[in-house]
């Protein structure tokens, strides 16, 4: 059973950039009745409150823009381990009789998730290509392919790679999946296979369309963490601790040095979770065509995991020694514990059941809003 609509979907805009006329207000409400017609909405895990919709078309571009797709990007990324660590150093406490050392503490946890594997991730996102292609071929539009793409200058010494292999080397802690059949483009490649997709702090899609002859270039992408650790040191009560919340959700984007904040990361972008299409090139590197559904906010699954709470703590360990006359060899413990074999345990069902239902309300919503825009 689908909800009612119980709000109008949010339409956004660059407001420095963009300005709302009344010609996009028309679109936005006509929007929404082809979403209330073809009831596409999420019922159980989406709804429209938790997607933000961007819908801009400047001079009727997406209806003056050839019927072609080229997917720049599509994956998926599920985290399946998370691991964070504290410490506090050792003391010595000199006094008139005694002498009172206290150990340095170090807690270290490793999360790890248990229930799915790579098959379950790689089956979820051969699906929603599969579903995301099928309708934009259902409504004539054809897919360019990467070897299409690499005719044009932007992309003629870009690598092409195979979808359907999994990689754990794009962000620390996830396992990134691309389509079977899916063929896409890379700026560059890294000895560790960390795959390099080009701009930097200005996007470079609308000139990529603008080359491919106007093109829509389409980016869909989801990021699913499972937990979060926070780790703590405390001097005064000389303990070290780390609590992990179990969580597993959809988020609007994805650091992906969060866990590696090196200065070779420096400028990385954060990953959204969005289904994207843009065509054009107006001032500056402003798209003329811009199509995005993304959520607002986290979604977070329910009774997916057994556990909720995980927490390690080390207290540290304190020994007096008396003063005598003579030298005494006084051999110091040091506690520490580390810990990097906890589980996650999950239904495998309901983990699977929810990303297939978040990636296919998202699908459904942002073809949709594309196919309306692009409209004559």
């Amino acid at each position: 059973m689908k909800p009612a609509i119980s709000g109008i979907l949010s339409v956004c805009y660059s407001e420095e950039i963009w300005k709302p006329n009344q010609k996009s207000i028309m679109k936005s409400i006509l929007l929404i009745f082809l979403f209330l017609f073809l009831g596409i909405f999420p019922g159980e895990i989406l709804s429209e409150k938790d997607l933000k919709v961007t819908s801009f078309n400047k001079k009727n571009q997406g209806s003056k823009a050839p019927k072609k797709v080229f997917i720049r990007s599509f994956n998926a990324y599920f985290e399946v381990y998370e691991e964070a660590s504290a410490k506090t150093s050792g003391s010595k406490n000199e006094r008139a009789n005694r002498t009172t050392y206290t150990s340095g503490t170090s807690t270290t946890m490793g999360v790890q998730i248990q229930g799915v594997d790579v098959p379950d991730f790689q089956k979820l996102i051969n699906e929603a290509y599969q579903n995301f292609v099928s309708q934009l071929k259902g409504q004539g539009y054809e897919i360019m392919t990467a070897d299409e793409a690499k005719k044009y200058e932007y992309y003629a010494d870009w690598t092409k790679k195979e979808g359907g292999a999994s990689s754990d080397a794009q962000v620390e802690g996830y396992i990134m999946v691309t389509p079977i059949g899916y063929d896409y483009l890379v700026k560059s490649v890294t000895k560790g296979g960390k795959e390099k997709m080009g701009g930097g702090f200005v996007d470079p899609t609308p000139k990529i369309s603008k080359e491919l002859d106007n093109a829509f270039i389409a980016d869909v992408n989801f990021a699913f963490p499972f937990v979060m650790l926070d780790a703590d040191a405390s001097t005064w009560t000389n303990s070290t601790s780390v609590k992990a919340t179990i969580g597993y959700r959809i988020e609007p984007s994805l650091d992906p040095t969060e866990n590696n904040r090196s200065i070779t990361n420096f400028g990385v972008s954060r990953i959204p979770s969005q289904v994207r299409f843009v065509s054009g090139l107006d001032i500056g590197s402003n798209p003329l065509f811009h199509a995005k559904v993304e959520p607002k906010k986290a979604v977070y699954a329910e009774g997916v995991f057994k556990d909720k709470i995980i927490k390690e703590v080390t207290q540290a360990q304190t020994d007096m020694f008396s003063k005598t006359g003579y030298s005494q060899l006084v051999m110091v413990s040091g506690d520490q514990k580390k810990v990097a074999s906890h589980f996650a345990d999950c239904d495998h069902d309901a983990y699977v059941n929810f990303a297939s239902d978040v990636m296919q309300s998202m699908i459904d919503t942002g073809v949709s809003n594309f196919l309306e825009l692009s409209k004559d």
